[in-house]
């Protein structure tokens, strides 16, 4: 699994969303601040097949997401 980390809880529901727009799957996550680089808070949980989808799906909405990470 991959998660796109986001600024607040605000942007996971917006990614959300904006994944469901096109088909593809998430979840949201609650991320522990040492997880990632700039201490974000939520991530949308999707699967790492989808990678290439969910960025373009992401860049589309104008939802910027601060890293991708590796579970």
């Amino acid at each position: 699994m991959c998660v796109a980390s986001l600024r607040s809880m605000t942007y996971a529901i917006k990614a959300k969303k904006a994944l469901s727009a096109f088909d593809l799957e998430g979840e949201i996550i609650r991320l522990e601040p040492q997880m990632t680089h700039n201490g974000c808070a939520y991530g949308i949980k999707f699967d790492c097949a989808n990678l290439y989808s969910v960025q373009d799906a992401l860049s589309k909405k104008h939802i910027n997401y601060t890293e991708i990470i590796n579970l």
